[in-house]
Formats: structure tokens, C-alpha cells, sequence
């Protein structure tokens, strides 16, 4: 099977070599007497040459460093994440293969549960953002409290959505079955979030996962950067998203450019088996609490 080529030790010598090869071409060729285009020398051709196998170079070894990296993966991470249950959350951009390379090497990691809840394209537009407000503030379970001076919709929702999403400190409930139903099951209907039924219960840890993050333009970004640090300020959140989202505009570099830079974990490599590796790293670096059980001994109930 084919290997995604975005793995972060390929990014620098491949980016090199494109924009190696990108300088050649601009600068090489002149207009031709008739009004089209060629090359203006035998020394730009060769540069672009060299450039174009040195690019081709660097993808043969990161296919072969990811090869070896996916072979040993599960056996690196293995019961790293034993009592961790973990969400995985999914922006409308992420790539389905990352998604799921990434709950198959959560589950490798030990994490006794992983569930799936996925944000929609509304829930990161510019159209959705009053009413996405609107719903959290009607469907806020008891005790939560929304930042007065940041009214953004992201935040406002990560805020309304930690005591549902995420244990407490003592890895005890925050939020009671009805408060989350009643706010998830809010949020769904409204078309904002999409989940299976009985399968959302409060986790230890939440991992996004995401393309871009960019969403609507110069929106998307900084909707899903807002709610990912209102999580994090209750528990460990991870970001995963391709190379696009380190991009300028890419919801990694929003979270990095923010003032509270640093909460959130990111990793900017998912679809690459170092990247997922990486992921499962942060988390266990966050130390996030255990599973909650109840006295009998069972896990809390779901939604």
C-alpha cells in the first residue's frame, strides 16, 4: 500500500527541493520569439533536473522510514494509554484513512475506549456561529459558566461542551446523563455536531482530528483553534491535523500564534505513522486522568 508522503522529517529536504525547483523555473524561462514559453538555457534544465530527483530522493526514504515506523508502531505505543479512554473528534475536512490509522493505534495504545464524534461544516461557519452560540447558552448542563469576555462561538461551545466531554480531575463525571443528552443531543439536532447513539460518556482525553482546520475561509480556523483551547483548560487535547494546518490560516498555526499557545497539544503529521505515534505521545505527556468508574466498578453510563 502506498504511503502518505507528509511525514515532518520529509517536509523540510522535500519543501527545499520543490522550491529549488520552482526558483529554476521562474527564473529559466523567457518569451520564445513566437509568443510561447522555453526553457533559456542548458543550466536551468539540469538545476530543475537535480531539483526533481532530489524531491523524488527524499519521498523514497521517507516511504521507507514511514514503512519501518508503521511496522513498529503498535509495539511503541503499546499500553501507554491502558485506562485512558479517549474521543476522537472529527473536523468536516479530516482525511478518513488518518482517522482511522488513528483509533487503530489508540486502541493499540491500551485506551479501553475510543468513540467517535464528528463536527460538522456548520459548526466551523461564519452562518452558524449565532446559533451555535444560541444553543449552548440554552442547553448549558448545571454548573458550567461561559467566559464573559469571549463570546466566540468556539470557545463558548468548547466551554459548554468540557463538563459533557470530558472526567474531572478526580476522573469523576462533571456533567449527569441528562445534562449531556440534552446538550449533545441539542447540538445534533441543530446540525452542528453528529454522533451514535449510547456511545458519548465523558473520556480522559480528546484528540481532533482535522485537515486543514481551515473550514470557511479565514473562520474555520480560529472556530475549531477557540474550542480546542476551551476544552484544553479542563483536560488534555490533542490537535492532529496534515501539514495544511501548520500553514498559515491552518488551525495548528492559529493555535500557535494564539496568546495561550501551548495548551492545546498539536501535531501537524497524522496521516504518517510518526505523526499518529506523536499524538499518542502528547497524550501520555499530559498525563490525563484515568477512567472514571462508578462503586460497582463500572464505567460511567453514556449519553
Amino acid at each position: 500500500m502506498a504511503k502518505n508522503r507528509s511525514g515532518a522529517w520529509s517536509a523540510g529536504i522535500t519543501g527545499a527541493a520543490l522550491g529549488v525547483a520552482a526558483g529554476a523555473a521562474l527564473g529559466a524561462y523567457v518569451l520564445a520569439p513566437g509568443g510561447g514559453i522555453e526553457w533559456g538555457g542548458g543550466q536551468a534544465a539540469e538545476e530543475r533536473d537535480a531539483a526533481i530527483v532530489e524531491r523524488d530522493d527524499a519521498n523514497t526514504r521517507a516511504d521507507a522510514a514511514n514503512g519501518v515506523v508503521a511496522d513498529l508502531a503498535a509495539q511503541v505505543v503499546d499500553g501507554s494509554l491502558a485506562d485512558v479512554p479517549v474521543l476522537l473528534v472529527t473536523a468536516p475536512d479530516a482525511e478518513a484513512r488518518s482517522v482511522d490509522s488513528m483509533e487503530a493505534l489508540l486502541r493499540d495504545a491500551g485506551a479501553p475506549e475510543v468513540t467517535r464524534m464528528g463536527l460538522t461544516a456548520k459548526f466551523q461557519s461564519a452562518e452558524g456561529a449565532d446559533e451555535l452560540k444560541d444553543v449552548v447558552t440554552s442547553a448549558l448542563p448545571a454548573g458550567a459558566e461561559l467566559d464573559e469576555e469571549r463570546r466566540d462561538p468556539g470557545y463558548q461551545a468548547g466551554q459548554a461542551m468540557s463538563p459533557a466531554l470530558l472526567l474531572g480531575n478526580d476522573a469523576g463525571e462533571r456533567a449527569n446523563v441528562a445534562d449531556r443528552r440534552l446538550l449533545l443531543g441539542s447540538l445534533r439536532d441543530a446540525g452542528f455536531i453528529d454522533y451514535e447513539d449510547g456511545t458519548m460518556r465523558p473520556t480522559a482525553a480528546v484528540v481532533i482530528v482535522t485537515g486543514s482546520g481551515e473550514g470557511a475561509p479565514a473562520v474555520g480556523s480560529r472556530i475549531l483553534a477557540d474550542f480546542a483551547e476551551a476544552l484544553s483548560a479542563d483536560g488534555t487535547v490533542v490537535v492532529a491535523g496534515e501539514p495544511a494546518a501548520k500553514r498559515a490560516g491552518g488551525v495548528i498555526d492559529v493555535l500557535e500564534k494564539s496568546a495561550t499557545a501551548g495548551s492545546v497539544a498539536t501535531q501537524a503529521a497524522v496521516g504518517d505513522p510518526a505523526g499518529r505515534v506523536g499524538v499518542i505521545r502528547a497524550i501520555v505527556e499530559k498525563k490525563p486522568a484515568p477512567a472514571g468508574r462508578s462503586a460497582d466498578g463500572e464505567a460511567a453510563p453514556a449519553e
